[in-house]
């Protein structure tokens, strides 16, 4: 920033236990938000600098642990910070604020361009002071409701239980495939309704949000690029693949749509049945189909 330009905070001092941060990134993004969104809290703060470019920089000071990092693709650690730890949220809008300040002492370069890409969703509208600022509770309807992270019961889904990522992620594969299956043959358009529900469980899990590019599915191919509890990852794919069929099978087709899921997954399950068991996907089955699977 000049020497003579003055910080002009667009919002200021957010509380983050009103303010999801997700939510106000992908907002912000939406809307072609050019500055830098500040994090603070007890002996942490994080600047996150937005230019429109697919991977933000961010600035991440920890005083605990003595760290002072610069680096690109780190907003899932400042999300899980603020989530975590009460602390506040401030917005500073101009080109000025896009990108760190040189330093002397530091020298910290500053490499490519810094630009969050717009979602390849449809923006959602501009009434950012209204519907992004609301308590987490008042964010979504309370129907369908994902369960959160410290829901998840630990004896379905025991922590580092099964670490076997390649196998996971191939089987998740093929269990969307199974998913896709079944709704393309009732009629509906599968990537439509993938893309929407990964948008509503984008502030349960940050990864899903198809801003971050962490989790991508195509073709019965699933890649993972962040690191994610095995519990968390099979919690919130069971939760999408749920919500899909739930959106479908409707009327006097629920009970076919939900047959024709069921028998789709059931290959999966007989030629997977030791993946699944073991990283918990097995628990996930009926629920995601609304019936007994084997």
């Amino acid at each position: 920033m000049p020497a003579d330009s003055k910080p002009n905070p667009l919002y200021e001092n957010l509380d983050t236990t009103f303010v999801n941060l997700w939510s106000l990134l992908r907002n912000l993004s939406q809307r072609g938000f050019i500055g830098r969104v500040h994090v603070e809290s007890k002996d942490y703060s994080a600047d996150i600098f937005l230019n429109g470019s697919s991977t933000p920089l961010v600035h991440e000071i920890d005083r605990a642990a003595g760290t002072d990092t610069t680096e690109e693709g780190a907003l899932h650690r400042v999300v899980l910070r603020a989530r975590e730890t009460p602390g506040t949220i401030s917005v500073h809008e101009g080109a000025h604020e896009a990108a760190p300040q040189q330093n002397s002492a530091d020298a910290i370069a500053v490499a490519g361009d810094v630009r969050l890409e717009k979602s390849a969703q449809p923006a959602k509208p501009d009434h950012f002071e209204t519907a992004e600022l609301l308590p987490a509770s008042d964010a979504s309807p309370p129907v369908d409701q994902a369960p959160s992270v410290q829901q998840i019961d630990e004896e379905i889904y025991p922590t580092g239980s099964y670490q076997d990522w390649p196998a996971i992620l191939s089987t998740t594969g093929e269990l969307i495939r199974a998913v896709e299956r079944a709704v393309t043959a009732s009629g509906e358009n599968f990537n439509v309704l993938f893309g929407a529900i990964r948008l509503e469980l984008a502030d349960d899990y940050s990864f899903l949000d198809p801003i971050a590019r962490a989790f991508e599915y195509e073709n019965g191919v699933v890649t993972l690029k962040q690191e994610v509890p095995v519990r968390i990852f099979v919690a919130a794919v069971g939760e999408t693949l749920r919500r899909i069929v739930n959106r479908i099978a409707v009327g006097d087709r629920t009970r076919r749509v939900r047959e024709r899921v069921a028998l789709e997954m059931l290959t999966v399950a007989r030629a997977r049945a030791d993946v699944l068991d073991r990283s918990g996907f097995q628990s996930q089955l009926d629920r995601i189909a609304g019936t007994k699977v084997m």
